[in-house]
């Protein structure tokens, strides 16, 4: 049974929304099977007050208030602490312009040739690839046309070949996606990509699963060689301004570089 990786067109699936305050607290909610009534109650807000809140209908509540109502589901079942960031990124959502996939610093070729033989790039927050190094491109073969990660796990047979976690890493990617448009705000593009990543069924039941806030901290993502096939480890380390927002004009800047997990991890091309 297809899992609507490649060519699924979901046109009889509904859409898939940007994240919002409302429908995050709604599934929290419904999850653990606690009525507006019962949340109503246990946080010591009115029960309308919350149905206007996951409909949209209202401003997002207090930082007390949400840490009530949070305080309240976690006692029912546990509230991460990813998810209760993302509640509290979603309801203080500044709004900024749409990212733009605009012209490369000249300074940035020469940066990513410095790192060879180790893969880098350059993404925004829609996971497009602003630019790349050789070794990069060797990693992740077709990313440099798909222009986008997702895109290119999506409908890219390399992308099975070379991420043997494959599933495991298009969620990771996913979550990101989400957790950093909640803390960007929405804009136009966001409907764009949503439209285009919704027609996969994969894409659309990974949405509503988990939360990821992005901290840059790093990942280790298992490998595989895309000419020979040999397995390989590399630990990727992401840089980004460290501030406390995620803006449409600040680039993410990731590198990989080989673990110390096994003797045969090396940098890719070596």
């Amino acid at each position: 049974m297809s899992d609507g990786t490649f060519g699924d067109s979901g046109s009889m699936f509904g859409r898939v929304e940007p994240p919002s305050f409302g429908s995050t607290l709604r599934r929290l909610r419904e999850r653990r099977g606690v009525s507006r009534e019962r949340l109503a109650f246990g946080s010591g807000v009115s029960i309308s007050y919350i149905t206007r809140m996951e409909r949209g209908d209202r401003d997002h509540p207090t930082e007390q208030v949400l840490t009530a109502m949070v305080r309240y589901l976690h006692k029912v079942g546990p509230v991460t602490p990813v998810e209760y960031r993302h509640l509290l990124e979603l309801a203080a959502l500044p709004q900024h312009p749409a990212a733009a996939r605009g012209p490369i610093a000249a300074d940035v070729p020469g940066i990513l040739a410095a790192h060879l033989p180790h893969p880098a790039a350059y993404l925004d927050r829609y996971l497009n690839v602003l630019a790349a190094n050789t070794a990069h491109l060797r990693t992740f073969p077709g990313v440099g046309e798909d222009g986008n990660y997702l895109r290119w796990m999506l409908t890219n047979p390399a992308a099975r070949a070379v991420l043997p976690a494959w599933e495991s890493d298009l969620r990771r990617a996913i979550a990101t996606l989400r957790g950093v448009m909640a803390i960007v705000g929405e804009a136009a593009d966001d409907a764009r990509l949503l439209t285009e990543f919704g027609r996969f069924e994969i894409f659309r039941r990974m949405w509503t699963e988990e939360h990821y806030s992005l901290t840059g901290a790093p990942t280790v993502m298992r490998l595989r060689d895309f000419e020979t096939g040999e397995p390989y480890a590399l630990l990727w380390q992401i840089l980004r301004d460290q501030s406390t927002q995620m803006y449409p004009d600040q680039p993410l800047f990731i590198v990989g570089l080989p673990t110390a997990s096994r003797p045969g991890d090396r940098p890719v091309g070596s």
